[in-house]
């Protein structure tokens, strides 16, 4: 009977114990953006990736002759159909980006620079 009241205790113990474990939160509610829209650009001496996220803002990487660049901001426009979107960098850039559709092909002009959808 004493081994049985061992057993019990330790088994009550081990069934606290577990009551007290807790699977990782599964609430999908990370503060990482997600992408709404990426456009590139690659030209002789010149390759850049810009991407737009669901948080409002803007990430432009690349490298040039001078080496590797990367920006962020803010933009305001819906990037995934034709209009102006209005960037406006960390460093205090703005400038005004035209997305357009001609032929079934959607690209982004920004100042002479022409990117392509990703």
């Amino acid at each position: 009977m004493r081994k049985f009241a061992k057993i019990s205790a330790v088994l009550a113990a081990m069934v606290l114990a577990l009551a007290f474990v807790s699977c990782k939160d599964d609430d999908d509610d990370d503060d990482d953006p997600s992408v709404v829209t990426t456009w590139a650009i690659s030209e002789e001496g010149y390759k850049a990736v810009l991407t737009f996220y669901d948080n409002g803002t803007a990430k432009l990487e690349g490298s040039d002759e001078e080496g590797g660049f990367s920006e962020t901001g803010k933009y305001s426009g819906d990037t995934t159909k034709d209009g102006e979107i209005v960037i406006t960098y960390d460093d205090g850039e703005t400038g005004t980006a035209v997305i357009k559709t001609e032929s079934g092909k959607t690209y982004l002009k920004w100042d002479y620079e022409t990117y392509s959808k990703q």
